[in-house]
């Protein structure tokens, strides 16, 4: 590198160190994305996917500001003023593309490793950590980079960045619908906690390839030399092979309606999650957890989502307590055993999984599990209104959540469930008045066996349960038996 070669990259990349919009985006994306996690446990795999995705902030700042350095000298008079110095145009680009994707990466790093040490240090961390995936990041950075300069010099209005990256953003956006051909750009962020290993490492290669074709296509713009074209052949012949393998090994096994069975598990995950080996068991005060391999971690957090609801049953219903087994919720079918187990989803940490945890426990105890068994959304759906059970399992779940009228949770929630059995506004009413009561523990493992009897409706347990008659009730169009 000559002497002017040296003060030109010097130049460039003091100027992009201090630039206000960089470290801008830098902070925003590590501010935002901590923000976003705040209610969950910190999840090796799913934190680093989600990092990566938000990065593309950072990568817009940074194609924005790389294409306007790009056109700079073409803009107001700058050619005559410049064409008294030692450098030449090609000169200047090739300093803004050494500069530039250096920079670029730096601040991605910043971001995305700041937000991931921030995660590992906020609590138990579960998961399988995939370590390309926030290179990943430092790599679309970089690509965001050689791409603005291209497109500075090939393209010098000044909107020509932010309309290439308003059409990039849309993509991005619009990614979920694209199936596996989204690893077709930079980031893919549709993913879930319980899907096969993303090919990141592939994809990664993918992304750099892209970036060396943009810088390459950048210093064409001066002159054809055969470096250049030489540069931008090799650079597709990676980026084909590889984008064409990313896609391919993305794609998700999912079973029509019908055949749903283990059989017809993806079988890159089948041995993970189904396997002999797929759980490590512990037991805790008599109660067993089972959690897949690298999240044990969490399995202190389960106890203490569950305990309260246990400590509120009788002596016989804690000693027969069911396990407490992680369940993969995208391959529910895969579990055909009938057994009904307590079900910890693959992340955790909001406010609805501790509230299910409860709910299973409650139901489990109250005898209103029949349309749990077997596994998630197995099973006849049933209504338990007017059934004096239904109050002590929401009584039971109270003790670690409000309770609330029943409502269905999505499958991309990653929560495991959907709720099959229904209640109404009656029951979480007398529900709620019951938490209020001093003395509830000693009156419902008094008269248990008569409030958990399908037979006692709501109007028959009040007495037992010191309240009075304050709401109509009715029995379920579908009762549970």
């Amino acid at each position: 590198m000559t002497g002017v070669a040296r003060q030109l990259f010097g130049f460039e990349a003091r100027r992009l160190a201090r630039h206000p919009l960089v470290w801008g985006a830098t902070g925003l994306v590590l501010a935002l994305q901590t923000y976003l996690s705040r209610d969950r446990q910190p999840h090796l795999g799913m934190d680093a996917v989600n990092a990566t995705g938000l990065s593309t902030c950072l990568a817009a700042a940074v194609l924005i500001v790389a294409s306007l350095a790009a056109s700079r000298d073409g803009r107001h008079g700058m050619p005559e003023s410049l064409a008294g110095l030692p450098g030449r145009a090609e000169h200047r680009t090739r300093a803004i593309l050494l500069a530039t994707p250096l920079v670029a990466g730096l601040a991605a790093a910043v971001a995305v490793g700041g937000y991931l040490m921030i995660r590992v240090l906020s609590g138990p961390a579960a998961g399988r950590f995939d370590v390309w995936e926030p290179l990943t990041a430092v790599a679309a950075a970089m690509l965001a980079a050689t791409l603005g300069v291209a497109v500075g010099r090939w393209a010098r209005w000044l909107v020509a960045g932010p309309m290439v990256v308003a059409a990039l953003g849309y993509l991005i956006f619009q990614n979920h619908q694209n199936g596996p051909a989204g690893w077709l750009l930079p980031v893919m962020q549709v993913y879930r906690a319980d899907w096969p290993d993303r090919p990141s490492g592939v994809h990664l290669l993918y992304v750099l390839a892209l970036a060396a074709c943009c810088a390459a296509l950048a210093l064409l713009r001066h002159r054809l030399r055969p470096a250049s074209v030489v540069a931008v052949v090799a650079a597709l012949a990676v980026a084909v092979p590889t984008g064409a393998a990313a896609t391919a090994q993305s794609t998700i096994v999912q079973p029509a309606r019908g055949t749903l069975s283990l059989a017809t598990v993806d079988p890159r995950v089948r041995e993970r999650y189904f396997g002999p080996d797929a759980h490590r068991c512990s037991d805790r005060d008599g109660i067993t957890y089972c959690a897949y391999q690298g999240y044990e971690p969490w399995i202190p957090l389960w106890e203490q989502a569950m305990r309260p609801a246990v400590d509120v049953l009788p002596a016989a219903r804690r000693a027969r307590l069911p396990r407490v087994q992680q369940n993969a919720s995208t391959w529910f079918f895969g579990d055909d055993s009938g057994t009904f187990v307590i079900r910890p989803p693959m992340t955790w940490g909001h406010p609805d999984q501790r509230a299910m945890l409860a709910q299973d426990v409650a139901f489990w105890a109250t005898g209103l599990v029949g349309g749990l068994v077997g596994g998630p959304w197995q099973g006849t759906e049933c209504d338990a209104g007017g059934q004096a059970r239904m109050v002590v399992a929401l009584w039971i779940a109270g003790q670690v959540t409000p309770p609330e009228l029943p409502r269905a949770l999505d499958i991309d929630d990653d929560f495991g469930r959907r709720y099959l059995i229904g209640w109404g506004a009656a029951e979480v009413a007398y529900a709620q008045r019951l938490l209020a009561v001093p003395g509830a523990r000693d009156r419902i493992r008094a008269g248990w066996d008569t409030l958990t009897n399908p037979t006692t409706t709501i109007d028959q347990a009040l007495p037992l349960l010191g309240l009075e008659r304050t709401h109509s009730t009715r029995p379920g169009a579908t009762p549970c038996l």
